[in-house]
């Protein structure tokens, strides 16, 4: 498996880790609020630290096949789409 697919691979899951860690109840996993918010900041992090070192190093001059431009460019596409919809949601006070 190609180095690109990996770190995309690995940013998709770990941006997956911190959507599902922030939206379980806590009842189902004993957490504090504050420990479930602590741990799905992490992972985002990490998979946001993921996605900027697949994308950069996709964007160098490499001929490279379909599936290792999308897991190596789709993360951070799915972070910027994220923050502009929050964005947008915040200024037009819904």
């Amino acid at each position: 498996m190609n180095h690109l697919r990996k770190l995309g691979f690995a940013s998709f899951l770990f941006l997956g880790l911190g959507l599902v860690s922030g939206a379980l109840p806590p009842s189902a996993v004993s957490w504090t609020p504050q420990s479930a918010v602590t741990i799905a900041v992490i992972c985002y992090c990490i998979g946001l630290v993921l996605a900027l070192i697949a994308f950069m190093q996709s964007r160098r001059g490499q001929s490279l096949d379909g599936v290792t431009k999308f897991l190596a460019r789709a993360p951070l596409a799915l972070v910027a789409i994220g923050v502009l919809f929050f964005f947008l949601r915040a200024m037009t006070g819904l």
